[in-house]
Formats: C-alpha cells, sequence, structure tokens
C-alpha cells in the first residue's frame, strides 16, 4: 500500500490561518485582503528563493512569521530554502526548526514542521511530544489529528492511532485521504473488513482518487479476494498507469505475483 506524510498534501502558498479575537471586528473583504497580501509576500519571497536571493527571502518570511504564528507556509517556505538534502539533513533541518522556535516559540507553523520532521525520520517520541504542543494550542485543527495517528501508528499504536484518525475525521468529515490513512492502519493491523468499510467512505467523497483505489485493492489482495483486488487494481491503473509499476514490487500482491491476471494487468 501506498501512504505518505501529511508535509505533501500542503502546497506552497495553500493554507493562511488567521487567529483573531472576540474584539476585533473585521469585515470579509477586510480578511481577504489581509490574506490577499500575505499571499503576495509569499510568492514574493518564493520567487526570490528561487533566483537565489536567500536573504531576502528569509526577511520575508521571518516577517510573516513574526506577524502569521500561525501560518505554515512562511515557515514551510523557509525551511525548503535552507535544509539540505545530504544524509544528515533532517537533522540539520530539525536544528533549524529549533533555532527558529528559540526565536518564536508560540508558532504553530515551526511546531508543525518539526514534528513533521521528526516524524518523517522516525524520531516518533519527539514528534509526539510537538504534537501534543500543538493540540493544546491549536484543539480543533484535524491536520494535528492526522500527524498523531500517523506517528501512532508508525509506533504500533494501533488502537490510539485509529482514534486520532476519528477525531480527525470529526473535524473534517470532507477530507476522504484521512479515511485511507485509517484504513492503512486497520489492513497493516489485520482488520481487513474494516479497513474495506473505512476506506469506502473516502471513495464516496472521492470515487476516482486512484490512490485509494489502489489501496483498496491491496486491502482485497490481503484479504485474498481476488476479484476485486483485480477490479480496483485495473481502476487505479486506468487513472494512473505508475500503478502498474508499483504493483510489480507490492509485497500486498505477492500471493498473486504468479497469477496471470495479475501479470496482464501489470506488464
Amino acid at each position: 500500500m501506498k501512504t505518505r506524510y501529511i508535509i505533501l498534501l500542503i502546497p506552497l502558498l495553500a493554507i493562511t490561518l488567521y487567529h483573531k479575537s472576540e474584539a476585533q471586528v473585521i469585515t470579509d473583504q477586510e480578511k481577504q485582503a489581509e490574506k490577499d497580501t500575505v499571499l503576495d509576500y509569499l510568492k514574493k519571497a518564493q520567487s526570490l528563493a528561487q533566483q537565489g536571493n536567500a536573504e531576502e527571502a528569509s526577511k520575508i518570511y521571518i516577517s510573516i512569521m513574526e506577524n502569521e504564528p500561525d501560518n505554515r507556509d512562511a515557515v514551510q517556505g523557509w525551511l525548503m530554502m535552507n535544509m539540505k538534502r545530504t544524509p544528515t539533513g533532517e537533522e540539520d533541518a530539525i536544528i533549524l526548526l529549533d533555532s527558529l522556535n528559540k526565536l518564536y516559540p508560540e508558532n504553530t507553523g515551526i511546531i508543525f514542521f518539526r514534528a513533521f520532521v521528526e516524524a518523517e525520520y522516525a524520531h516518533n517520541e519527539e514528534a509526539l511530544k510537538d504534537i501534543e504542543a500543538l493540540l493544546r494550542i491549536q484543539p480543533d485543527d484535524p491536520l494535528h489529528y492526522i500527524l498523531k495517528g500517523q506517528v501512532l501508528f508508525e509506533m504500533k499504536k494501533y488502537e490510539e492511532a485509529f482514534k486520532a484518525f476519528d477525531k480527525a475525521t470529526s473535524l473534517d468529515p470532507k477530507r476522504p485521504d484521512v479515511y485511507g490513512m485509517k484504513a492503512f492502519a486497520l489492513a497493516k493491523s489485520g482488520k481487513f473488513d474494516n479497513a474495506v468499510l473505512t476506506i469506502n467512505k473516502g471513495l464516496e467523497l472521492d470515487p476516482n482518487n486512484p490512490g485509494m483505489l489502489y489501496n483498496r485493492a491491496c486491502i482485497y489482495s490481503l484479504k485474498g479476494d481476488k476479484i476485486n483486488a483485480m477490479d480496483d487494481l485495473k481502476k487505479a491503473i486506468s487513472i494512473d498507469p505508475s500503478f502498474k509499476e508499483y504493483a510489480r514490487n507490492d509485497e500486498d500482491f505477492k500471493s498473486f505475483y504468479d497469477d496471470e491476471d495479475f501479470k496482464k494487468l501489470t506488464l
């Protein structure tokens, strides 16, 4: 089965969050103007970074971090600009984020991306501490529960992971990917029937999602249900042919490696 951490679901410049007190009365137009202004600055910083002007880009990202402590895009842009793709890249990224966190300890974007990097490189205990810190600040953000579920799954704390995914879907029931993540965890813990029921909920929201169709095929394969496994695999490949090669090396289809129908689908 295919899975990935939530950072890949957060496109740069896509999310800007604003927390205003009840005493502040801002019209919809003013809110949109503020959001547009931040987006313009983010685009400018991204352009400067691409041109190699890291110093000026960094000034813009830092300014946004100071004024918009819940804006993840500025942190992501700054991290992408400064993180080196080396064998010790994750350690360097954590050090960078630690230094930022000392300057801006309440910036949730910094804590979020540090938790992600920690989780991506299996520093799960540290990631969980950061996620709990995020939840104390933003208890109703589904992204925090999604990341928490993924970390708990990696720690083999399956029941706790299921609860985290359920909380995420209760906060944002229109996100099909969360159902897919929970189904992945259920399948890996041997709960195939529940996994199918769960991923079906995601496919109701996004019926042509090739990743979820592929993962459901994997679940059926693990169950020994060849008909449904091949049917879903065929649909996934018809939408995204790259799944053909992926399936050939996926151990979830190990029982069908010598099956003629599987071979035809994945040639």
